[in-house]
């Protein structure tokens, strides 16, 4: 039986990856409950709570209590490396955010296209419709993390996951707070997503760099 369990549970897991990697549940998006996923793939609850797990220790998933379980990152995060910016200091971590923020956003505007401009919008739309901190996953939101993806520059990707998993368990310790309000980091946002648009990447990165500075903060 143990066998035949940790079979399901492998194949749960691949299901569950190809989801996230397919796109289905992107960044910073929750994923369904584990009876849910449990009643679509057609095992018990047990094997889905094993694959959540298995992919969480990947930093592909958190399970975060009372409010769900979120998509955190279409691939693996290296562990080691994930490690590695834990030890530095929070305003080295958030120097460097900062950096790769800009840098996405410059490479976004110079070749995002029609679909990834719709996405933008859709994300742009659900972080604005968003009013709890369960509903934004208390991270500074999908917005962010689809910049990254259509940057397209692998590398860039792993380090900005590495860069997010630290800063999540600096907001959920205290560490680290959300120092604009909400109003304000949408009309970043959507002055940000005007300048993807219109491939502005000199316009982009300026914003981005602002929007840096007092987006998150040390408390």
């Amino acid at each position: 039986m143990t066998a035949v369990r940790n079979t399901r549970a492998r194949d749960v897991t691949r299901r569950l990856q190809d989801e996230i990697t397919s796109g289905r549940w992107p960044v910073n998006s929750r994923i369904p409950t584990e009876a849910q996923l449990a009643a679509e793939l057609g095992v018990g609850r047990s094997t889905v709570r094993e694959a959540v797990r298995g992919l969480a220790h990947l930093g592909m998933l958190e399970p975060a209590a009372g409010r769900g379980t979120f998509v955190r990152s279409l691939n693996p995060v290296r562990r080691v490396l994930a490690d590695f910016v834990a030890g530095h200091s929070w305003a080295d971590i958030l120097a460097v955010r900062r950096a790769l923020e800009i840098q996405a956003t410059t490479l976004a505007a110079s070749v995002a296209d029609d679909d990834d401009i719709a996405r933008l919008r859709e994300a742009h739309a659900a972080d604005a419709a968003s009013t709890t901190d369960a509903e934004r996953g208390r991270t500074p939101g999908q917005f962010h993390a689809l910049v990254v993806e259509i940057a397209g520059n692998e590398l860039l990707a792993e380090l900005y996951a590495a860069l997010m998993s630290t800063m999540r368990h600096g907001i959920t310790t205290g560490r680290l707070a959300s120092g604009q309000r909400a109003p304000g980091r949408r009309a970043d946002h959507e002055a940000l997503l005007a300048a993807i648009a219109a491939g502005n990447a000199s316009a982009a990165a300026s914003i981005a760099a602002s929007h840096a500075e007092h987006d998150i903060v040390v408390t």
